[in-house]
């Protein structure tokens, strides 16, 4: 019984919560019936326009980058191969909005203020997402197709006839996240003033108090996001069939590289590494002259507001998202719903939940740094959901069956055996939410009460005052929030063993 009345609490905070706000949103429309056809305003389908090419060139550039990067890393004798998979997960941890301020500060002969550069940004900022894809495919193929295919064909061409085709439902499954995540960053294009339909919707509604003209145009992105979800769920997810044998290292023979290929892929490392990481933080290193100090003067409430409403934010997503992948992970329409947030614009949340809670019933949220809370929810629950998803997937069915013809209770169960065998889980769980919630931008600028600012939002409002010493101190101290509860989760055993199990090194 206590089981049933947690399982539906779930899905209706979840759904009032997440849903709801958008629904609502969407309703909002028809008193603005006479202005729905500025969609087909050219200035307008010229944005979304815009906004589809540079997340297909993003995810584009991504896939190459990523796939390649995977192949090296499982299959080749590649040099120094643990050093650079360490290094090439690291631009997934930077906000591109950060990776963004330094290459604006950047001497650059020619204009970096168009949709190519956000392309670029954003395809760099992403590719790790496809590695670590592609390499776990890559990692659980069945070696048995492999080595057959072997007795007739060299090791390139099975790579090329038999692996390729195995992982490019994976490939496309990375791709579908990175063109997600492109149409929803608003940082990046704000930033190099190309104008996205998120970045649009922002203005609309925080700049130019444009509540008609926001409302108006969020309503194609939640449509197309509801289109891309089911997208995945219908024909992308369907498609990523798996010969997988075992979720273990295998000791896989490497693909020889001869000198010149070598010296190829080298420089191919060097060169996403160098565009992706170095050139970015030593520009920041370079325009802050070290002066973390007084940085920490002007914006130390800013950062101390980032750490402790991510520590809390992360926490209340890490238990509610604990409950969802337990109740709902085999759970097709539930999947469906849990997904749909990742593919909503910061800035359409930011909005959606303003008209949902600005209510005189209420107010006692609305204004508040719950609001933040709230945002961060339905921005990050999902990604914590699907992190914990793999981690229930391991603990068998027969384990709290047992505990049951026991006479254990399900708060019991829950207690003495699910919790202790998924605190690895909701470990790594805790630590993605951390991330994400400490370095979101859009969210946080539309939902800050008055007179309160995160680090981001500090970050954001100071790049309009032309500070580039305090902007780049303040940037780098993100990177190091970011990165420090990295290098723990590293070198926690419990945490770390799963993670050396599906991408370890050979």
């Amino acid at each position: 019984m206590i089981k049933k009345i947690i399982q539906i609490c779930t899905i209706l905070i979840f759904l009032a919560v997440a849903i709801l706000p958008f629904l609502r949103q969407i309703g909002l429309v028809i008193p603005f019936d006479k202005e729905f056809v500025s969609l087909f305003d050219q200035r307008v389908v010229l944005i979304f326009t815009r906004t589809i090419l540079i997340a297909l060139g993003a995810a584009t550039l991504a896939m190459v980058i990523g796939t390649l990067l995977a192949f090296l890393f499982e299959y080749t004798n590649l040099p120094f191969k643990n050093f650079f998979q360490t290094l090439s997960f690291l631009p997934l941890l930077i906000p591109p909005y950060i990776v963004t301020i330094s290459w604006i500060q950047f001497s650059f002969p020619f204009s970096i203020y168009n949709p190519g550069t956000v392309i670029f940004i954003l395809g760099l900022a992403f590719y790790p997402l496809v590695t670590f894809i592609v390499k776990m495919a890559l990692r659980n193929i069945s070696r048995n197709l492999e080595d057959s295919a072997r007795i007739l064909y060299p090791l390139k061409k099975v790579l090329r006839k038999i692996t390729l085709p195995l992982v490019f439902p994976h490939i496309l499954m990375a791709g579908f996240f990175v063109f997600v995540l492109s149409i929803s960053e608003y940082g990046v294009p704000a930033f190099l003033r190309v104008n996205t339909l998120s970045a649009e919707i922002f203005f609309q509604f925080a700049t130019f108090y444009n509540v008609e003209s926001a409302i108006i145009l969020s309503i194609p992105a939640i449509f197309l996001a509801i289109l891309l979800i089911l997208f995945y769920n219908f024909w992308v997810k369907k498609r990523c069939y798996i010969t997988i044998s075992t979720f273990l290292k295998k000791n896989k023979e490497g693909l020889k590289l001869q000198k010149k290929s070598l010296i190829f892929s080298l420089f191919f490392i060097l060169a996403v590494l160098l565009f992706s990481i170095i050139i970015p933080l030593f520009v920041l290193f370079k325009e802050s002259k070290l002066n973390f100090v007084g940085a920490f003067e002007i914006a130390g409430n800013s950062i101390l507001n980032s750490l402790w409403l991510a520590v809390l934010g992360t926490t209340i997503i890490t238990t509610f998202s604990f409950f969802l992948a337990y109740f709902f992970q085999k759970s097709k329409h539930m999947d469906i719903l849990i997904l749909l947030p990742i593919a909503i614009p910061a800035s359409i949340v930011g909005i959606s939940l303003i008209l949902f809670w600005n209510t005189k019933t209420t107010q006692f949220l609305y204004g508040t740094f719950w609001m933040i809370i709230i945002g961060y929810f339905i921005r990050f629950a999902p990604f914590s959901t699907k992190t914990l998803s793999p981690f229930f997937n391991q603990i068998h069915s027969s384990v709290e069956e047992s505990a049951r013809i026991a006479g254990a209770s399900f708060l019991q169960t829950l207690k003495k055996i699910t919790i202790p065998l998924m605190k690895p889980g909701v470990i790594v769980a805790w630590f993605v939410g951390f991330i994400l919630c400490l370095g979101e931008l859009a969210a946080t600028l539309l939902l800050s009460p008055p007179g309160f600012q995160t680090l981001p939002h500090r970050i954001e409002n100071l790049m309009h005052y032309g500070a580039p010493e305090t902007i780049s101190s303040l940037s780098l101290i993100l990177v190091f929030l970011i990165l420090f509860p990295v290098g723990i989760l590293l070198i926690s055993k419990k945490s770390s063993k799963f993670l050396n199990n599906i991408y370890g090194n050979n």
